[in-house]
């Protein structure tokens, strides 16, 4: 496998969901940091100690900045699944929309709104770990490229990275 294939495949990831295989990616910095900000922003300035503090943060949100976090939820999952697989090896490419009407599952274009209850939650958190762990990154490439890695220094192997470079 080569260097580019490694590091493309250090950022995938299969889950598993309502009984099927999903296929996702880490998104970029750019749709992390918006719904980053958008979380923190509308949930509440100080920093939530426990579950009480988390349900009064929501109870806070009023109903249109509760939609706007569900909204970038959704933009999220869209984001980061690429496909759905049986978990036997069968997979179809996947791409998710959050406007409805664009909607053509003969395409392979879903809804977000049309994923089994509960799914969106699952693509979420793992689309949000493996765009925001970076020592899980740098673990994973190390182990793609058959490296040991140094999570210390971020994953970094410089003197392998002079050795493949001219």
């Amino acid at each position: 496998m080569s260097l580019i294939h490694a590091i493309k495949n250090a950022s995938i990831d299969e889950v598993e969901a309502s009984g099927l295989q999903w296929r996702v990616r880490r998104i970029c910095s750019a749709d992390l940091a918006k719904v980053g900000f958008a979380a923190l922003a509308m949930a509440t300035p100080e920093t939530a100690e426990s579950d009480a503090d988390i349900d009064a943060a929501m109870k806070r949100l009023n109903p249109k900045q509760a939609a706007d976090l569900a909204s970038l939820q959704e933009a999220t999952v869209a984001a980061g699944t690429m496909a759905v697989g049986d978990g036997e090896g069968q997979w179809d490419d996947l791409s998710l929309v959050i406007d409805k009407s664009r909607e053509d599952a003969d395409k392979g274009v879903l809804w977000v709104g049309s994923l089994p209850a509960g799914v969106a939650d699952v693509l979420f958190s793992r689309i949000m770990e493996l765009s925001t762990d970076q020592d899980e990154a740098a673990k994973r490439l190390a182990g793609f490229c058959g490296k040991a890695g140094d999570a210390a220094s971020g994953g970094r192997v410089s003197a392998d990275v002079r050795k493949v470079a001219p």
